[in-house]
Formats: structure tokens, sequence, C-alpha cells
């Protein structure tokens, strides 16, 4: 997967398709870009900034998912879309709390009972 096609999904959930739809270099609103998917990438599971829209990152579905709304509500903040803001401020912190709630690994904490009578 691109950094590319993260951003291309939350310029479709901004509904602003067309605007984002070049693969080019960078120009003032590519860097914007690019640094709320970096943004959002970071937040979510600490990726290192990506150089270019184009570069390949190997992230879970799930993560690009939460990242798109991420992408999505700090390009809405950059842009003054405050009705947007909101909305996407709300999906991203909800799929962000699923994520970074999920249990990774069990461990025994259960007392000994050696020692205590």
């Amino acid at each position: 997967m691109k950094v590319y096609d993260i951003l291309k999904r939350a310029a479709n959930l901004l509904g602003a398709g067309e605007e984002f739809s070049k693969e080019s270099g960078l120009n003032n609103t590519d860097s914007r870009a690019l640094t709320a998917v970096n943004s959002a990438l970071f937040d979510l599971c600490g990726l290192n900034e990506a150089q270019s829209l184009l570069e390949e990152i190997n992230v879970s579905p799930e993560i690009a998912d939460a990242a798109s709304y991420g992408t999505a509500m700090f390009l809405s903040v950059s842009f003054g879309d405050s009705a947007k803001s909101e909305f996407f401020s709300k999906v991203y912190s909800d799929k962000r709390a699923k994520l970074k709630s999920q249990i990774t690994r069990v461990s025994d904490t259960l007392a000994k009972s050696e020692g205590l009578l």
C-alpha cells in the first residue's frame, strides 16, 4: 500500500477527491496532505515519517482505515472546516481507541501463595 492510498480515501471522505487525485511532486497541498497522513500513522502505530506520497508502507487494513479518518480530520482542521473536523475527530477517536485497546499479550498476575501463612 502507498501513502497516497490513505490520502485518496481521506480526500474522498472529505468530498475533495479531484483536489488530491494527482500523483505529483510535493506542492503546498501535497505537503500538507503528506503531513496529515504522517501524523495519523505516527499516532496509530509509531510509523516513521514517509518522505513521499508514493512511498510504500506496510500497515494492516484496520490501521489504514483509521489513518484515512485521521488524515481527513487533520486536513479538515488545516482547511478550516470545523463541521467536518468535528465529525472526523469523533470517528477517528473511536477507531483509534479500538486499535489502541486491543490486548496483545496476557500474563499471569495472580499472587503466589507461598510464604503467606
